[in-house]
């Protein structure tokens, strides 16, 4: 179920990213255009959700194949026999969620301090 849900909302998530390429004007200039009743900024919410579900998705498939990714970097890039025990794999697998959380939000922050608003 999670492979389809994941699939369902990579296609819908290209279906609304397309329609709010190809069909809108450019945000500044689709100011009153609607499609089946919704505007630009409604479909946009529409495209940020489905990001978000995705990303979501995306993050409990990998945790439910967390052992095998484990299993992968230990066998193939550290080239290594030892296998890595549940605890440490879980260990492991926080501090990477923790360090990809903060990379995010510090690109966050430094494009709150790096916009450039227009002259009033």
């Amino acid at each position: 179920w999670l492979d389809a849900t994941l699939l369902a909302m990579l296609v819908l998530l290209g279906w609304v990213s397309a329609v709010l390429r190809f069909i809108f004007p450019a945000p500044t200039t689709a100011d009153g255009w609607k499609l089946w009743g919704w505007t630009y900024d409604q479909w946009f919410d529409v495209q940020f959700g489905c990001l978000c579900i995705l990303g979501l998705g995306v993050l409990i498939h990998v945790m439910l194949h967390w052992n095998w990714v484990c299993s992968v970097i230990t066998a193939q890039i550290l080239k290594t026999r030892q296998r890595i025990d549940d605890g440490m794999q879980t260990i492991y697998g926080v501090g990477l969620l923790i360090v990809l959380l903060h990379l995010i939000l510090a690109g966050i922050i430094a494009a709150m301090f790096s916009v450039v608003k227009p002259p009033m």
